[in-house]
């Protein structure tokens, strides 16, 4: 794709979020999400890249999917507007809540995910991964309700985004499957507060870009691959950090919308599932720090004309991976003015 297609596609993309967010019908919510799929899919389509086409296609079939049952659900409500009939209306609004959990990926209807994204690069992989949420999330913000539903989704996205990326060797993989946890915790959040769920979208996004803009520096897409990332002790150590941070492990900055989020559940009562939560995280806790397992045992041995070419890469990743240490000081800051 020549520049000037690309330029012309991301400006839609970036347009078409706002659209949505600040609508007042469900109508132009919809026509903006048509807007955003049409101008991503073909942003992942690349020409020297055969599994991006299967990505686009999973991408088009799955947001396709999804936009028909949105669509069903409003003219489900529309039908019941009047509230004569109870069972329909809670039929359209399980509906219109299922359809915006197909868009985010969400499980149950998380399979399409880690297959997707395994045929993108890192870059489209942070798109999709923190942008493409946007939408479908804040409008299940302004609908979601506690019933059986919204805890069964909740407590899958955080089962399964912890225990599916166990096996995984494929760092996209990896890192889908954390979405899918992530979206669990995002969820819960919800429940308290629209400020605490923004919190934590926002602190999410900005580690998920440390991580993909990291990976994409070296060109790592496996885990045997993350050992060309072997420079300096210091470079390593940074490294580490940001893994953890991104998996919840207090005191990194990934903790505190964590933190936050079991707060207010201890608040509410609800301990089982604040302890599911917590175990889940732990579980995520191993799967990262599996990948940095390998580098951090072994020493530094590179020839010393190849330390200078490295030292450029140097400064932006570990400029990157300080925002990450900044959490202790950022929650303890908070801690205080509380």
């Amino acid at each position: 794709m020549n520049k000037s297609n690309k330029m012309l596609f991301m400006i839609i993309l970036l347009m078409s979020v706002p659209i949505s967010i600040s609508s007042n019908s469900w109508f132009i919510v919809w026509m903006g999400m048509e807007i955003n799929m049409m101008a991503f899919i073909p942003i992942i389509m690349e020409q020297k890249n055969p599994m991006s086409k299967e990505s686009s296609l999973t991408y088009f079939m799955v947001q396709t999917i999804a936009s028909m049952l949105l669509m069903m659900s409003f003219m489900i409500m529309m039908l019941n507007n009047n509230k004569i009939n109870l069972n329909m209306n809670m039929t359209g609004e399980m509906l219109l809540m299922s359809s915006l959990m197909i868009k985010s990926g969400m499980a149950p209807f998380h399979f399409w995910m880690p297959k997707m994204m395994e045929g993108l690069n890192w870059n489209k992989c942070l798109i999709l991964m923190t942008w493409q949420k946007i939408t479908p999330l804040l409008m299940m913000s302004n609908i979601i309700k506690i019933n059986f539903m919204t805890l069964v989704a909740m407590m899958m996205s955080i089962i399964i985004g912890a225990i599916g990326g166990l096996n995984q060797t494929s760092l996209r993989k990896m890192m889908a499957y954390s979405s899918i946890n992530n979206n669990g915790w995002m969820m819960a959040a919800m429940l308290m507060s629209e400020t605490m769920w923004m919190i934590y979208y926002m602190m999410y996004s900005l580690m998920t870009m440390i991580m993909t803009l990291s990976m994409n520096m070296y060109n790592n897409y496996h885990i045997n691959q993350i050992l060309s990332m072997n420079e300096t002790p210091v470079k390593k150590l940074l490294l580490m950090i940001n893994m953890l941070s991104i998996s919840g492990l207090p005191p990194m900055l990934g903790f505190m919308p964590k933190w936050m989020v079991i707060q207010s559940t201890m608040t509410m009562n609800e301990f089982m599932l604040m302890g599911l939560m917590v175990i889940m995280t732990l579980i995520t806790v191993y799967f990262y720090l599996r990948i940095m397992f390998s580098i951090m045992l072994l020493s530094f041995n590179e020839q010393k004309w190849n330390i200078l070419m490295m030292n450029k890469n140097n400064n932006k990743i570990m400029l990157m991976n300080t925002l990450s240490i900044m959490g202790l000081l950022m929650i303890t800051m908070m801690i205080s003015l509380y």
